[in-house]
């Protein structure tokens, strides 16, 4: 399944980016604060008004640049900005993964592996061959829950308190977390949790989510 990229003309100017960064209230910024804080563990940032600032230069600087980061305009500015902060995260993490990886492997030598490094420390690792099944296994469903995820996000564009559940749901953040970010109520949370079943059952019969 491919996704489209919309045109253009849908994403945010560079004025209106910095029109809605001066326009946030005190009760969001709040809602941001909260959210880098709680994407911060495992990455390479120590300040959650760092990964605010990388979040909010890369999407200034993916203006007009093919494959960059954009603001569409039918999402709510917050929670744009916690959703790109949360991808930045993840993809921290994910570097930091690869830097113990070449750690790993300095500390095996050239005659050595990082698999070989890890069993002098005490670890075991599966064979090879299974390594490589899994690993084809987990990129064929990796890509259909993107897929997946690209269409979800996509009918729910324009659902604010919808965004903010497929965000916690990405994050495994408990409801009252989800609550704290996005400051819905508890009948708020539940009419949401609702709402969003409801649309998953139309656009995807018979799979339920949250």
């Amino acid at each position: 399944m491919t996704v489209e990229r919309p045109p253009d003309s849908v994403y945010a100017t560079a004025d209106e980016v910095c029109e809605a960064i001066e326009s946030l209230t005190e009760a969001e910024l709040g809602r941001i604060h909260r959210a880098a804080q709680y994407a911060l563990f495992g990455t390479e940032y120590t300040d959650p008004l760092e990964l605010l600032g990388e979040a909010v230069q890369r999407t200034l600087e993916g203006i007009g640049v093919k494959g960059g980061r954009h603001w569409p305009r039918n999402v709510h500015f917050v929670a744009y900005i916690i959703r790109t902060m949360q991808s930045i995260a993840d993809g921290s993490s994910d570097s930091v993964v690869q830097t113990r990886t070449a750690h790993l492997e300095a500390m095996a030598g050239d005659d050595g592996s990082a698999e070989q490094a890890l069993a002098q420390a005490g670890f075991s690792c599966a064979d090879v061959v299974q390594q490589a099944m899994d690993i084809e296994e987990t990129t064929e469903r990796q890509s259909r829950a993107a897929a997946d995820a690209a269409l979800i996000e996509a009918h729910f564009a324009n659902d604010e308190e919808i965004q903010y559940l497929i965000m916690g749901d990405k994050d495994d953040m408990k409801p009252a977390e989800i609550r704290s970010i996005s400051g819905m109520s508890q009948t708020q949370y539940d009419t949401a949790r609702r709402r969003f079943r409801r649309g998953l059952n139309t656009l995807m019969p018979g799979r339920r989510k949250l």
